[in-house]
């Protein structure tokens, strides 16, 4: 996937790391997908996760994210 971004010239973004309590396990979302979601539910995206709600792929609760989010870039 990180290659057919790079063969497409966009830039990458990073992604989040975020927790399941119930799994107890930690994934990661890029922040293009946390965007989309952003978008598709408040209109609006940026470097913030106090409003977008990210659940686990396994279980469906909803989990934390480990980290703080970066400065607003736009």
């Amino acid at each position: 996937m990180k290659k057919k971004k790079q063969e497409k010239g966009q830039e990458d973004f990073g992604s989040v790391m975020f927790y399941c309590k119930r799994c107890n396990k930690t994934f990661d979302m890029e922040w293009e997908t946390i965007w989309d979601m952003q978008e598709l539910t408040h209109g609006y995206v940026g470097y913030h996760l106090y409003d977008t709600y990210i659940c686990c792929p396994d279980c469906g609760e909803l989990a934390e994210a480990l980290e703080e989010p970066g400065p607003n870039p736009f």
